[in-house]
């Protein structure tokens, strides 16, 4: 398969794969990087929660 001056593969639209790579780009930006973080600050409580019922006590 012979490759065009783009570094596209021939036969592959250079437009849809550009706009694929938008569209994924969107996808992790507004909804996997927003859900990535609050999984990860829930979590972050989760663990200083348990900690403070087995060890630590509630703050004073």
């Amino acid at each position: 398969m012979a490759d065009d001056s783009r570094g596209t593969a021939a036969g592959v639209d250079a437009e849809a794969v550009h706009g694929n790579e938008w569209a994924r780009f969107l996808l992790l930006a507004f909804v996997g990087l927003p859900v990535a973080m609050t999984a990860l600050i829930a979590a972050y409580g989760f663990i200083v929660w348990f900690l403070q019922i087995l060890f630590f006590g509630p703050p004073s």
